[in-house]
Formats: structure tokens, sequence, C-alpha cells
């Protein structure tokens, strides 16, 4: 049996769950319940699902006592190396996130190799090929949202145990937690961080498990379904609950899924693009480059999918400031397209392809 074959499985039987009204998920509440699967793990002094009671999965955990409070701390030390803010960042960066090499995966994936692989000596450069091969099955079910929600997941677990024993104070919690809370923005609903979140639970048990690799990620990705499965089926957790999404549009791609496509480009990079393209994700089907005010960083590149009437393109709510990067991300076809100088435009014909227009350039 395929490694993720339990994975399908698992959306399958989602899929089939009838629907619930949803409830409302707080600010405060979020992201504690984005640490569900660490929460269920048990913690030498906090205090427990039978102790906290329906506030479980809602609430920072806490310790029933000062020595409770003191076993914590030295779990946190012991197990972890974690004695204090710097080194509970330390221990997550480098024992714990995942996503940052999943990126540059992809990037070889996608033929934008993030570095040359020469310049890793062999043992690195086949530990690199070894872990790349492992992490590809997982694509088709992640995407470019890659490995994040098991970083997530992670970070905001010890985050939460920490300012539970008083290693962090509640204020450093929420200024800690927010930058997770953004990161969330790439998924959808509850499902979708479940998946990522097994999947990059099973590569990181095969990234740290060497030779019997295989057989931890195997075991890992099996624990990790039962969790999320335990926190979707219960109300208290991630069962009906909505997922937050940012105020605001609803862009079609969030900041954790943009790449850096757009590589040494010089000169200012802000252009403009339609909301038809960032948020209803259409694709790029005219564009031009016009002669900007030098007063602001400004390429002149204007993009449009095509489709939209002269009344909505000229209404400013329709249209958004972006860097080209960001529009790169949205429609990879236009990189060939922006070094054009001054005064050109295309259009995408039907062939898919872009094609030179005649410019006029447009009545201010």
């Amino acid at each position: 049996m395929s490694l993720t074959d339990p994975i399908l499985q698992f959306q399958q039987t989602r899929a089939q769950v009838p629907f619930q009204p949803p409830t409302v998920c707080t600010a405060e509440t979020f992201p504690i319940l984005l640490a569900g699967v660490p929460a269920l793990r048990k913690v030498p002094g906090l205090a427990t699902l039978e102790d906290a009671g329906e506030a479980y999965f809602t609430s920072i955990p806490y310790c029933l006592s000062g020595e409770d409070r003191q076993k914590t701390r030295e779990h946190l030390e012991q197990v972890y190396g974690i004695t204090d803010r710097d080194s509970m960042a330390a221990f997550c960066q480098n024992e714990l996130w995942v996503h940052p090499e999943y990126l540059d995966f992809e990037s070889f994936w996608e033929g934008r190799p993030a570095f040359s692989l020469d310049e890793l000596n062999p043992g690195a450069r086949a530990a690199f090929q070894r872990l790349s091969d492992f992490a590809r099955q997982f694509q088709p079910f992640v995407g470019r949202r890659g490995f994040l929600a098991w970083d997530i997941s992670e970070t905001l677990g010890h985050l939460r145990t920490a300012c539970a024993c008083d290693l962090i104070s509640p204020e450093e919690y929420r200024e800690l937690s927010q930058h997770w809370v953004e990161q969330a923005a790439a998924f959808h609903s509850w499902d979708e961080y479940a998946v990522g979140l097994v999947c990059g639970a099973a590569y990181w048990a095969f990234r740290m498990g060497g030779d019997q690799g295989a057989e931890d990620a195997a075991a890992y990705l099996d624990l990790n379904l039962r969790l999320v499965e335990q926190l979707l089926g219960s109300k208290q957790a991630w069962a009906g609950r909505m997922w937050r999404r940012p105020q605001g549009k609803a862009y079609k791609l969030s900041p954790p899924e943009m790449r850096a496509l757009l590589q040494n480009w010089e000169g200012p990079d802000g252009c403009l693009a339609t909301d038809h393209i960032t948020v209803l994700g259409k694709k790029v089907g005219y564009c031009y480059r016009e002669k900007p005010d030098s007063q602001y960083p400004d390429s002149g590149w204007r993009f449009f999918s095509g489709e939209e009437t002269d009344e909505y393109a000229n209404d400013v709510n329709n249209v958004g400031v972006y860097s080209l990067n960001t529009i790169c991300n949205y429609d990879p076809d236009i990189l060939p397209l922006l070094t054009a100088p001054y005064g050109t435009a295309y259009a995408r014909g039907e062939d898919g392809k872009f094609h030179a227009e005649s410019f006029e350039a447009p009545e201010p």
C-alpha cells in the first residue's frame, strides 16, 4: 500500500460527512485551535482535557500548581532544550520547521532551482535528492501550501505550552502567534489544514528517522491521521468550526503561497492588476506598459483578464497595487514580457500565447 493511500481515504471519508451549521471561530480561539494536535499530547504539569473541560481546545492551557508549572518547565528544557523565548524560537526553526525545505524541493520540481546542487558536497546532494523524492509524493495533496500546516501546528503547540508555565507572557504568546495566524491564510478549511499537517508530519518523521525513516513516516502519518480525525469529530475542537479568513479582499493566493519567481529584476517593481486576476484567479489576458511617474516605485505594467468592462476597470475598488513578483505568481506566463519597453502591449490569443498589440496610452 502506498504511503499516501490513507490520506486519499481520509479525504474521501471527509467528503461524505454531512453538512454542519458552522460555529464562529474568534481571533482569540483560532491560534489555540490551530495547535489542536499538540494539545492532544500529554505534557507533564499541564492541565488535561478532563481538568479543563469544554474550553480545553479554545483557551490557553494552564498548570494546576506551582509544582506543576516547574514540571512543565523541566520537560521543555530536558526534552527540547527550551529555557526561554529565544531557545524556543531556535528549537522550532532548527528541529521542527520543514516547509522551507519543501520550498527548495519545489523550486527544482518546477525548473527554477533556488540554488545549484553543485554547491553541495556528494553526501549532502544525495541526502537532498532522497528527501526531495520522498516529499514529492505529497505534492498532489498539499500543492503550494507544502508542509506549512505542520510548522504552524508544532510552533503554536510549543507557544501554548511555554505560556502555560509562564516561560512567556500572554502578551508574548499573542505577539508570536500572530505570524502563524497570518500564515494560516494559505488554507481554506480545517480539512485542508489537516491534510497538510499529516503530510508534513510524515515528512518530518522520515527526515528524522535515518535508516528507519520510511517506517517512522508511515507510523507517524497513521498517528497524526487519527489525531486530526479526533479533532474533526469533536465539537469542542474543529468540528463545525468556520475557518477564519483575513478581513478584506479574499485573494486567490495568500502570502505563504508566493514564490520568488522574478529573479534579478532591476528598477521599480510596482504594478497594477484588477481583481479579476488577484481575487477571481483568472489568467492575464491583456497587459501594457506605460511610462510611469518617476516619484513612485512603479514599473509601468498594468494587468487585466481582458474580460473587464471599462466601468469595472475604472473603479479603483477593483484594482490594486502589487509587486511584479506577486502577479507572476498568479500568471507565470507574463515573465518573458516584463523587460519589454514602455509603450508595449500584449494580448493573449486563442492559442494561449501572448502577441504584441499596438499601444495607445490610456487617457488620464
